[in-house]
């Protein structure tokens, strides 16, 4: 992919290839990524030798459009069509965006999950709920109009692009990444996806990780040593935060 841009009265094209896409999950505070701890997450990850993507998805941040499963998943197949290879990153609800696409590109090196739903089952009544009234109160979800029509919306998203449905079909190198004391998304989603999926597959289980990752350097550490395939290739292993 090249991006053409100006850099003072110069114009510049840059060419970008083989690099690792962030896929956000349903954003709890209002701004783009580029506000976010994904910002430094790609730093982190461009500085230790794997050029990074973040971006919003839509109805998210900068991104134009109304927020649906369904427009998640034309957006990271659009913007993963652009590159030769990549590796993909799904955080929780961008999870499923992340399976579906690594399941339908040829381009998709590795797929990482981390707190990621394996179904419908996995999201409950009162987590929607909060998920709702976060996204009306700050507005950080466009277009998602009454509770009643954005939790139908959803239920019938989730249940077409479920990770549980699609992993299966991804034929490239998995890691599921998933917190014991996760809240939001339980730990037993990742058992179900672990064991849906092909192999290669891996799981690593974080002994004491809520839902929010990202930001526990040991996390993130590893699944970078992973896709830099710097791990020792153990199948199922523990870090304890």
């Amino acid at each position: 992919m090249h991006i053409d841009t100006s850099i003072g009265r110069n114009f510049v094209r840059i060419y970008v290839e083989n690099v690792v896409i962030f896929c956000h999950g349903l954003p709890y505070d209002p701004g783009s990524v580029i506000e976010k701890s994904y910002d430094q997450l790609a730093r982190f990850f461009t500085d230790r030798g794997l050029d990074s993507v973040i971006f919003d998805f839509s109805g998210c941040g900068l991104s134009r459009g109304d927020f649906s499963l369904t427009a998640w998943v034309e957006d990271l197949l659009n913007i993963v069509s652009g590159f030769s290879k990549v590796d993909l990153v799904g955080f929780s609800m961008g999870g499923v965006a992340a399976t579906y696409v690594a399941a339908s590109l040829d381009n998709v090196r590795n797929l990482v999950l981390v707190a990621s739903p394996c179904c419908t089952d996995s999201v409950s009544e009162e987590i929607l709920s909060k998920i709702y009234l976060n996204a009306r109160s700050k507005s950080v979800l466009r277009g998602i109009g009454s509770y009643e029509s954005f939790v139908s919306k959803l239920r019938n998203e989730l249940e077409e692009y479920a990770p549980i449905k699609w992993i299966d079909s991804v034929r490239k190198p998995v890691l599921i990444v998933h917190g014991t004391n996760d809240d939001v998304i339980s730990y037993e989603s990742a058992e179900a996806l672990f064991e849906s999926a092909r192999q290669p597959k891996y799981l690593l289980k974080v002994i004491n990780g809520d839902h929010r990752l990202r930001k526990e350097k040991a996390v993130m550490e590893y699944i970078l040593s992973w896709l830099k395939k710097k791990k020792s290739g153990k199948v199922i292993e523990e870090i304890q935060l």
